[in-house]
Parts: structure tokens; sequence; C-alpha cells
């Protein structure tokens, strides 16, 4: 099988698939179960088949007249990355499915659209053309909502609903950006728009301001970030290690793209690298409040896109220099899909066992439970980046390229940014070390004795193998940077510098913040969080009362506008209906005129049968029951009644897109 049909089948396979499984549910659940595993491990098999192929050179296939447009597919290094991730996740978290979701109701429907996601997530990652990418990333928003309702409690949907709200709203302004840029560039192709948009003026600003709120809205990306802490702790946790895992890494897959086809402008740099500052802080900081788990490591997913973002504003901004940038950001993105996911896996193992996440209440849980502490252990140390682990190499490579930066260019300003990363990588350490202590060292008031749930074999497994991919990585992190260098011709990086990971300096800068971040666990964490004394301890969280950009001021707003806009439409609704009245009745009026005319013939079609009506004179009254006008008018009425809601809805959609675009 050649480079061009592996391309076709893992676009092909997995969405046939999904429907075979969802047959195979409905007779046989175990059958279902082991199909899609299979199905999963051969697209992973299949993906794995295609690097030989894409290490030497790109593979591309089209099909015309497809979406108007065609559709085109092309894999290279660079997109190879995610899409190899995406599949090895979606195996591995397809075998924890079948152990998580047996005591869950809507099994069938979980896995048609669990599949269905994957399905959109490759073909997101292998679009050439950015309308097949748009295509492929709404039906991901889509069909990625059925994940987050999945439990359908009062919670879930509420979850469900800004996550959707926000997908949706993002998309509209990811598409007004793509009309903007088609309308400029004349071409829908990724690779032509990188050579269209050079002459771009002023415009572009505005063109990748609308496409990077589309794409960052996936992304988590700050202020668009508001879906993330609900819809993780809502969704199932093979969903929840897909979302953060995958999901959140198209929104950068789009922003990089973005990124490249402006060229790598600077002003659109400092944006992406200032907002990746506030991510990351704000992210590490709201997640040390949290006593959830899951709310914990969805707020750590927004603190860890915010290094990535770091990195993708990095590329800009060092220009020639970039390829430490690059290397680092690529390598965060392969590194975070693969402890995060090992992380979300064991919140749900516990969840499976106690159907409980908060810390209040499994407390002492995991104090015995010796593989479950050295797996979540394995995953502390490797997003905190400990020297050993594969968060270690790629924090490193970005703290190189933003030293780098202030190297070129100096100021305070990169000095405020030398701090805000020491600090925020500090945070990580502590809110990990919240959940750890709590979880497996500390002895509780709650009792577990009459727990009946037990951690299966095949639960484990899946973790296991993204623990030994974590300490691989993190032994042999030139494995990856191998790999990584294949992308530098799409980066256009001629100059590949040597990277030395495990240096005197980069391990003492590592265990340094790792230190600075027990400081914050022990003073800020357990000094002024913790409650109680001994065994019968608590967290509160202190931020519940704290400003809520959903609750405090996107919702708020909505109203006022939705409001607003009632009142408007109402007045624009009532004129046109009465402006169709008054129409309707001048017709009316010269319905009762005689009507003259030379040999015309007259075709009325009747309810009941055709006829025509003819004067030998040269003139014919105008028959009602021939031709009702009153009819005519309600029909105009209903006519313009429909069209006037179908704009108040897309209006109000609009105006929610413009108010995210104006925040």
């Amino acid at each position: 099988m050649n480079g061009k049909c592996l391309l076709w089948f893992i676009i092909i396979f997995p969405l046939i698939g999904c429907f075979i499984g969802y047959i195979l549910g409905r007779r046989n659940e175990k059958y279902r179960d082991t199909f899609n595993i299979i199905m999963t491990g051969i697209t992973f098999i299949a993906v794995m088949l295609l690097y030989r192929y894409v290490k030497i050179g790109v593979v591309e296939v089209s099909v015309p007249n497809v979406m108007g447009t065609g559709l085109h597919l092309k894999i290279d290094v660079f997109r190879y990355i995610f899409v190899w991730l995406a599949s090895m996740v979606w195996f591995l978290t397809t075998i924890y499915s079948t152990q998580y979701l047996i005591s869950y109701k809507n099994r069938n429907r979980y896995y048609l659209f669990f599949m269905l996601t994957l399905w959109s997530t490759i073909g997101i990652f292998i679009s050439e053309n950015i309308l097949n990418l748009f295509t492929f990333f709404e039906i991901m928003s889509l069909t990625s909502y059925a994940l987050v309702i999945h439990d359908e409690d009062d919670y879930s949907h509420e979850a469900g609903d800004t996550y959707i709200v926000m997908a949706v709203s993002g998309g509209l302004i990811l598409l007004m950006g793509l009309f903007l840029l088609y309308d400029y560039t004349k071409t829908l192709s990724i690779t032509e728009l990188q050579v269209a948009c050079q002459s771009l003026g002023n415009i572009k600003y505005l063109i990748s301001t609308l496409i990077i709120i589309g794409f960052g809205v996936k992304a988590g990306m700050v202020p668009l970030h508001v879906w993330l802490p609900k819809a993780h702790p809502a969704a199932p946790a093979p969903a929840s290690a897909i979302l953060s895992g995958i999901l959140l890494k198209t929104g950068i897959f789009g922003i990089i793209i973005t990124m490249e086809i402006m060229g790598g402008d600077f002003i659109i740099a400092l944006v992406i690298l200032v907002l990746g500052f506030i991510n990351m802080f704000l992210g590490g900081l709201l997640a040390m409040f949290q006593r959830n788990i899951k709310r914990i490591l969805a707020y750590s997913s927004m603190s860890q896109i915010g290094y990535i973002l770091i990195g993708i504003g990095l590329m800009g901004i060092l220009k020639e220099h970039r390829a430490i940038a690059v290397y680092g950001t690529l390598y965060h993105i392969i590194n975070h899909a693969i402890f995060k996911v090992l992380l979300f896996m064991l919140a749900g193992t516990i969840y499976m066992v106690l159907h409980e996440l908060s810390i209040n209440e499994i407390g002492g849980f995991g104090k015995n439970k010796k593989v479950l502490k050295i797996l979540f252990f394995i995953g502390l140390c490797a997003i905190i980046g400990m020297p050993g682990f594969n968060g270690f190499a790629s924090k490193n490579l970005l703290h190189e390229a933003l030293s780098e930066a202030h190297h070129i260019y100096g100021g305070n300003i990169f000095i405020l940014a030398e701090v805000i990363f020491t600090l925020s990588s500090a945070f990580t350490t502590a809110y990990l070390l919240k959940i750890f202590i709590a979880v497996f060292v500390e002895e509780s008031i709650n009792d577990f004795r009459t727990v009946k749930g037990r951690i299966t074999t095949k639960a484990i497994i899946p973790m296991m193998i993204l623990a030994g991919m974590v300490l691989y990585i993190g032994l042999k992190p030139d494995k990856i940077i191998n790999v990584i260098s294949g992308t530098m011709g799409t980066f256009n990086v001629k100059d590949v510098p040597k990277v030395h990971f495990y240096s005197f300096h980069n391990i003492k800068t590592s265990i340094l913040t790792i230190f600075y971040g027990v400081i914050v666990y022990i003073g800020f964490v357990r000094g002024c969080l913790r409650k109680g004394m001994g065994k019968d301890w608590f967290y509160e969280n202190i931020a519940l009362g704290w400003f809520n950009l959903e609750r405090d001021l996107y919702r708020p707003v909505m109203r006022q506008v939705f409001n607003a806009a009632s009142v408007i439409l109402r007045i624009i609704d009532e004129s046109i209906i009465k402006s169709a009245a008054f129409i309707g009745n001048g017709f009316k009026a010269l319905g009762k005129v005689e009507v003259a005319y030379d040999n015309a013939v007259l075709k009325v079609k009747n309810i009941s049968k055709e006829r025509f009506v003819t004067d030998k004179k040269g003139t014919a009254p105008m028959d009602e029951s021939l031709f009702n006008i009153k009819d005519m008018v309600n029909i105009i009425g209903n006519i313009f009644n429909s069209i006037t809601y179908s704009i108040f809805i897309f209006g109000a959609v609009l105006v929610v897109s413009l108010v995210i675009l104006i925040k």
C-alpha cells in the first residue's frame, strides 16, 4: 500500500468503521468494543506505516467537485505529528473506554460520536484546502458536543450549552475571516495562501484576528476559554482526555497555520505571545484554587496551552532564529498530549471506583494504591518539567527560545516575561502537589473500606503505556528532535541548532523552578487554602466568588443584546409585514380595474383544474376566484415573516460573535 492509499485509508476507514461499530453495538456490545479497539488500532498502524513516505516527501490526494472547491488532503512531517498523536491517543482511550463506560448509559451513542470525532479530527490535520479544514472543524465541534453532554444531568447540559455556543460562535467568526481571506486572495489552498497573503495590506490584521479567534475558542485561549473548565469535568474521563490531549490541539494547529499564512507577522506574533503568558499564568493560578481533580486538570490544560502559544508567538518574533521556538512548540504539543491524557485517565480511574473527584471526599484514597501512586507521580514529574521526564525537554526548549528573544530585543518586558514563565511553572508544581499529597500521601477521615469497585488490568494498560512514553522520551529526548527536524522545511528554517538538553544550566533551572513551586504549595496552598487539623482536613475554594467571565460578563451582555435586538427586529418585522399588506391592498385595488391586452392568454392554475380565460374584445375582468389576492398577501406575509425570523436568528448569533470579538 503506497502513501496515497494510506492517506485515503486513514480518512475513510474511521468514518465507515464508526457506523459499523454502531450497528454491531445494537446487537452485541462486546463485539462493538472489540471492533472499535481493532479499528483504532488498525488506523494507528496505518498512520505508523505512513511515516516512511512522509519523511521523504509530501503525500497529497485530491477529489474535485467536493464541497464546491474540491477535497484536498495533504500530509507532511508537521501534519503527521498531529495525526500520529490523534490516532495513538484514540487507540489507548478506546481501550480505556471499554472499562470506564461499563456502568454508563447510552454507550452505543457515545462510541458513535467518539469515533466520528476521531474522523473529523484527522480530517482537520490533513486538510490542505482551508474550507475543507473549516468543514471538518465544525463537524468535530458538533460530534464532541455529544461527548460533553453524555451524562445528561443538569451540569453536563449546562457545560454543553456553553461549549456549543462558544464553538458555533467561534465557527461563525472563523468563517467571516475565511470569507475575507478568499475575497482578497482568490484561493483557498493553504500552500498558495502563504504566497498570496504577502501582498495583503493592513487588512491582514482583521483577517488574522477573526481566524485566530475562531481557532482560539477551541484552543482555550483567554478570554475564550470559558467552556474549558466546564466541559472537562462534565464529560466522561476518556472524552476529557481527548478534549485536552487532542481537541485543544486542533485550535493550536489552526493558529500555527494562520501564523504561517501571514508570514510570521511580528505584530500578530506579539499578540499571541502576550495571550500565551496570560493563559499560562491565569490557568495555573486558578488551578490552585480548585478542588475537583478534573477541574484542576482543565485549568492546567489552559495553562499548558499558554506555553504552546508562547512558542507560536516566539516563532514569529525570532524570525530567522525561530528554530528553537519551533522545536519547543511542537515538542510541548507532543508531551502535553501524552502526560495530560495519562493524568485524565488516572482521574477517571479514581472516579470509576469512588464516583467522586473532590479532593475533600477522596483524600487518602490512593495511599495504599501503589500502581496508581507511581503512575500519577510519573505524570506529575512530566508536567512540572522534572529532569528525566518528557516535560523537561520541551519546557527547557521554550525557555531557551524566550531567553533568545530577550537576548535579541532586550528590555524590561522580557524580564517580566521570564518572571511570569517561572512563576507559572511554580504554580504547576503547586497544584499537582495539591492533588498528589491529598490523594496519595495524607490520611483523612474518609473511610474507603466499604468501597467495592476495583481497577481492572485493561484500564491500567493504556496508562502504563503512556507512563512508559513519558519516561522513554524523558531519557532519550533526541528521538523526538529527530522527528521534529523534518518539519524545518515547512517553517522555512535552514539553520538548525544542536540542542543540549541535560546541561548543568537546564537541570539547575528546572530544579530551582520546582523548588519555587514547593514553596508556593507550602506557603499558599497548604497555608491559605487548606483548613482543619490532623486527619480532619479540607480545602476551600476562595475563588468561587471572584469575577467570572461567563457569569458576570458574557451572559449579562448577551441578555441585554438579545433584548435590544428583539425590540429592533420586532420593529423591522412589523414594518415588513405592514409594507407587504400595503402592497397587497394595492394589488387588490388594481384587481377591480379592467385590464386591456391584445391577443393575450392568461393561464391560471386553480385548485381543481387549469383553464384559459380570453375575450375577443381584447379586454377581460380580473377574476378573484382565479387569482386570489388575499391568499397572495398571506403568502407574501409568511415569506417575509420567516425571512425576518431567520435574519433574527442569524443576527443574534452574529452579535454574540461580535461581542466575543470585541472582548
